[in-house]
């Protein structure tokens, strides 16, 4: 997008099957948005792979993987694959970590200690080897032993942390070049991780749920379920607490989990909560992200069946302003 109109994405990767994901890719390109971010939710398509797959589809797109955990791979192994997207793509890749999903994690019998010290050697380890340093010592529980890059890029790719918490924001505004957020950053949680991140000015790049449909009403069907089932699991309390609605949101979840959520949770907190509506409301939603101080507002789609369309009529109205 350009102009005055924000710059805008789309996540995809996890969600969608290795067949679909350069087709909708190439659509995300052909209609005049900005980016994409491969997500990886365990255990569908993988971040990294699938960010290969989207960078080889297109030819301008920005691609990033949103997120990486840093526990699921030592570090070293990241940096690799990372310098090897960055090289193949220079200035298109964009490498996104964090602690993760911490239940996936737990499956695989993989620990999750200390998130901010694990995030930070990380960044800090990947940073170094990318820039064809050599690296030996313990950083965030990962050892190396005089590990140094084959292949380090020319250009390194910038590095974003996924983050909610209050800490996590603080470091990444310290040691990141730019700050990912959950899809349930309504705008009054961009303006208090903007201000977490203490004026560092870096970039903050916002996911948010999108359902485009013919009316409001129609829209808020669709994303209801689906915002039901990730709101009852409590992890996203920093986010809704942003908007003070934790506390009625955790009673209605005790009377009978994701489906009470889904039955009786008030329309303004799927307003609030997600880019959903007819085209003039997810405009507007997108623009008042922006406005909040994200610099790049990244759509999670929920209705995948018109997801083609969706890209085309979003868009059309983003490029007429």
């Amino acid at each position: 997008m350009s102009g005055d109109t924000p710059s805008v994405g789309f996540v995809l990767g996890s969600g969608f099957h290795t067949a679909e994901l350069s087709a909708v890719a190439r659509a995300v390109e052909a209609n005049g948005f900005d980016s994409v971010w491969s997500t990886e939710d365990y255990f569908a398509t993988g971040g990294i792979a699938g960010a290969a797959v989207i960078l080889g589809a297109t030819e301008r797109l920005r691609v990033g993987t949103g997120i990486l955990s840093a526990y699921a791979r030592h570090p070293a192994l990241t940096a690799m694959e990372a310098a090897t997207l960055a090289s193949a793509y220079p200035g298109r890749f964009r490498l996104g970590l964090g602690a993760g999903g911490l239940g996936w994690l737990d499956q695989q019998g993989i620990g999750h200690p200390r998130p901010l010290a694990a995030v930070r050697g990380n960044v800090e380890t990947i940073r170094s080897l990318l820039a064809g340093e050599e690296v030996s010592g313990e950083y965030g529980g990962f050892q190396f032993d005089g590990v140094r890059l084959e292949f380090p890029p020319e250009q390194a790719p910038p590095i974003y942390i996924g983050a909610t918490g209050p800490r996590m924001t603080a470091l990444t505004g310290e040691l990141a070049d730019g700050l990912l957020l959950s899809v349930f950053s309504s705008p009054e949680f961009v303006r208090t991780q903007r201000d977490l991140m203490g004026g560092a000015g870096k970039p903050i790049i916002t996911f948010a749920f999108f359902v485009l449909a013919e009316s409001v009403e129609l829209a808020r069907a669709k994303a209801r379920p689906i915002l039901a089932d990730y709101l009852a699991d409590g992890e996203s309390t920093v986010m809704t607490d942003a908007i003070g609605i934790t506390g009625d949101l955790r009673a209605l979840a005790a009377k009978g989990g994701a489906a009470a959520l889904a039955a009786d949770m008030p329309d303004s907190w799927i307003d609030q909560l997600s880019v959903c509506g007819d085209l003039d409301t997810c405009v507007a939603r997108v623009h008042a992200l922006a406005e909040a101080g994200s610099h790049e507002v990244a759509l999670a789609p929920i209705a995948a069946d018109s997801l083609r369309s969706d890209i085309e009529q979003l868009g059309l109205a983003l490029r007429a302003g």
